[in-house]
């Protein structure tokens, strides 16, 4: 049969075709994610850990090979490579691109419930679905405003607590790595003639800080028809809290006084901010950089008008409340 002529004869079926195409095309447009290049990498789990302080080899020992008993035979697994470095360990899972990730992030995480046994200082394993590897879609630059004086390390808390966290929340985004932040620290400067002379080692030290520096629960108490948790709060939140710690107490059996050796007698306490290990500079300035990764199959023009958006309502709302406390930053992205 000519396709003309049958289209002559019936024309409310070939609307009802063009109709129909329409839809589709429309549906189509509205779902698919428009990007210049097609996706091409394969969805992946990150598995991180940290264990400050560790070598390699006592990363891989106690913390990888544990884990990667308990990864493997997942399903839909296609690839597990693990990397131990000083400090800290990753094991990246590839799958497949029809495995349901959502399935897949359950699975890993329940899998990794099992591991029990982690060096005390190892902080708990986190999971991502993007590396510092992929291609960001955005990168941003934090400087000071014209006036401001304070040192730009300073301001690694206002950066993650309010930057990073706003936008980890946007759709589409997976990630958010910064560089040129730091963290802070309370550092603990000894006095090797005053450990001597009291005959305490830097070990003694660390063991008394590290049990007095902890919340522990101390049961249940029942009164009537109400029970009440009780438990002791220890964290070290000031300096002086920290001078305050005994390190030795003994009893002179002659007068029976007790006399007792504090952090106070062979040390000096102190806050401030643990060493770069990037710097990024915006021509002569100081500044702090980060950039964001989308998530498998997002939209990227979706996810980046809404980063245009958050990016302004940060530059209007937090960076310039905080811009009239101590004149702070101002947020800018970079082309």
């Amino acid at each position: 049969m000519n396709i003309i002529s049958a289209s002559i004869h019936r024309p409310i079926a070939v609307i009802a075709v063009v109709i129909m195409v329409i839809m589709f095309g429309w549906v189509a447009l509205q779902r698919i994610p428009i990007q210049l290049a097609p996706d091409v990498r394969q969805p992946v789990i990150i598995v991180d850990t940290s264990w400050p302080g560790a070598s390699p080899l006592e990363v891989e020992r106690e913390i990888v090979n544990r884990q990667e008993e308990v990864l493997k035979g997942i399903e839909g697994v296609r690839k597990l490579q693990s990397r131990a470095r000083t400090g800290r360990s990753d094991i990246t899972l590839e799958f497949s691109p029809s495995q349901n990730m959502d399935r897949a992030l359950l699975l890993v995480a329940n899998r990794l419930d099992r591991v029990s046994g982690y060096p005390e200082e190892a902080d708990e394993p986190t999971l991502r679905t993007s590396g510092t590897d992929d291609n960001p879609i955005a990168w941003f630059l934090l400087t000071r405003a014209e006036g401001n004086e304070r040192d730009m390390i300073t301001y690694g808390d206002f950066l993650e607590d309010t930057v990073q966290e706003r936008i980890e929340r946007i759709p589409g985004i997976s990630g958010v790595n910064i560089f040129g932040e730091t963290e802070r620290e309370m550092r603990v400067i000894v006095d090797p003639q005053q450990m001597a002379r009291y005959r305490l080692t830097v070990g003694d030290m660390v063991e008394r800080l590290r049990a007095a520096n902890a919340s522990i629960s101390g049961g249940d108490v029942d009164e009537g028809k109400r029970s009440y948790v009780v438990r002791t709060e220890g964290d070290f939140t000031t300096t002086d809290q920290v001078l305050d710690v005994v390190l030795r107490s003994d009893v002179d059996l002659g007068n029976g006084r007790i006399g007792r050796v504090t952090v106070r007698d062979i040390a000096e306490v102190e806050l401030g901010y643990k060493k770069a290990r990037a710097l990024p500079h915006r021509r002569d300035d100081r500044a702090m950089a980060f950039n964001m990764t989308r998530e498998q199959g997002a939209n990227v023009l979706t996810v980046m008008d809404e980063v245009h958006r958050v990016a302004a309502d940060l530059a209007d709302g937090a960076l310039k409340m905080s811009a009239c406390c101590s004149r702070t930053s101002s947020m800018k992205r970079c082309m």
